[in-house]
């Protein structure tokens, strides 16, 4: 099977501040809503996964993305949340 990838190096590094989108119609729907508009920071980047399932004929960059558990869910905790997440759901903040 011929695999096509995404032909771009990764937009992102470790340590980069990213949101979120609200919404992504075109991509992985996997994305979990409570995460969605959320702005975190950059803690590894996998690269291109294959995925047929959510991904057909190009397969976006990967990252572990870490967010402050406190201002995702408004509470006082000082946790941190890793979600996994791919580069078409990203942007810079």
């Amino acid at each position: 099977m011929q695999m096509e990838t995404s032909s771009a190096p990764p937009r992102f590094a470790v340590g980069h501040r990213v949101r979120v989108k609200p919404e992504n119609r075109d991509g992985n729907p996997r994305t979990p809503r409570y995460i969605r508009g959320k702005t975190g920071v950059v803690a590894q980047v996998h690269g291109v996964i294959y995925n047929p399932i959510d991904h057909r004929g190009t397969y976006p960059p990967l990252y572990s993305v870490l967010f402050a558990v406190g201002e995702v869910f408004d509470s006082p905790s000082r946790d941190q949340l890793s979600v996994d997440l791919h580069e078409e759901w990203l942007e810079p903040a």
